[in-house]
């Protein structure tokens, strides 16, 4: 069973979607223009396998504040993880998961709770076709930016489709949640907001020496869907053999949302890996 609460970290308003009692916990932070409920399909699955698992809304997203005074940078959203885990995380060690700016953002995270005497601990580390380790270029980062900024239901369906591949009534499905969040009051600034931070940030300061002096005491796990348009599995590649002691898995015919377009696949994964480090 999920279940969702309300939750407030540093002034902000926030949700959690939350699944297992298990004394391990695993947290999941969604990507830009995502929200908690993107995975749902991971959540009840790994609480099966004895984790207690939650997703939190990222400020400007989902159900949570859209400030004009809250930092849209990485810097901020890894301060916000840190104080929502030190405040809502109840066991220890825990296990971040980050999708694609959200793996940014977990990479971030853990590195400043490695920094922290006094933070949780972390068991595992996990990052689906992150940004911010191995630069985009600005082209890249134009494509992204320019399909943020826009928050009309055409390019909802666009900006989907390009990055699961998917059609018919899945994407609609997808598309029509995407678009109610894309119009709550106070959402087209914030995605105008992290577009800006998209074309001067995302790159600004590659975070691939630091995940590969972190990836020496911490078990790290890369996934990349072979067929991921949006940020090349090239990428995901040059991050291999930057970070030796790193794990990583491509997944054959799956795009840039594997715990979307192939959930029981990209569990399986992380389970494996989990369990290797048990």
């Amino acid at each position: 069973m999920i279940i969702s609460y309300p939750i407030q970290t540093a002034g902000i308003r926030s949700r959690i979607l939350e699944s297992g009692t298990g004394p391990r916990e695993i947290w999941l932070v969604h990507g830009i223009g995502g929200r908690a409920d993107r995975w749902r399909s991971c959540l009840e699955p790994l609480a099966q396998a004895g984790y207690r698992v939650r997703a939190v809304d990222l400020p400007g997203h989902g159900f949570a504040s859209r400030t004009d005074d809250f930092p849209y940078t990485v810097a901020g959203f890894s301060a916000f993880m840190c104080e929502t885990l030190a405040h809502h995380a109840d066991g220890e060690p825990i296990t971040l998961i980050g999708t694609s700016f959200g793996g940014q953002v977990a990479l971030r995270t853990a590195l400043d709770l490695h920094a922290g005497p006094d933070s949780p601990s972390l068991h595992a580390l996990v990052l689906s076709a992150p940004t911010g380790i191995c630069p985009l270029g600005p082209e890249v980062r134009a494509g992204l930016a320019d399909r943020l900024a826009q928050t009309d239901r055409e390019t909802v369906r666009s900006r989907l489709a390009f990055m699961t591949g998917m059609t018919g009534a899945d994407l609609d499905v997808l598309v029509e949640e995407e678009y109610r969040i894309a119009t709550f009051p106070g959402t087209p600034l914030a995605m105008r907001r992290l577009a800006t931070m998209v074309r001067e940030e995302l790159d600004a300061q590659p975070l691939l020496e630091s995940l590969a002096r972190l990836a020496r005491t911490l078990p790290v796990l890369q996934i990349w869907g072979e067929a991921d348009r949006s940020i090349s599995s090239e990428i995901g590649r040059r991050i291999a053999q930057g970070v030796p002691g790193m794990s990583s898995v491509l997944l054959p015919g799956v795009g840039h949302m594997p715990y979307v377009q192939a959930p029981e696949l990209f569990n399986s994964e992380i389970l494996r890996f989990l369990g290797r480090h048990a």
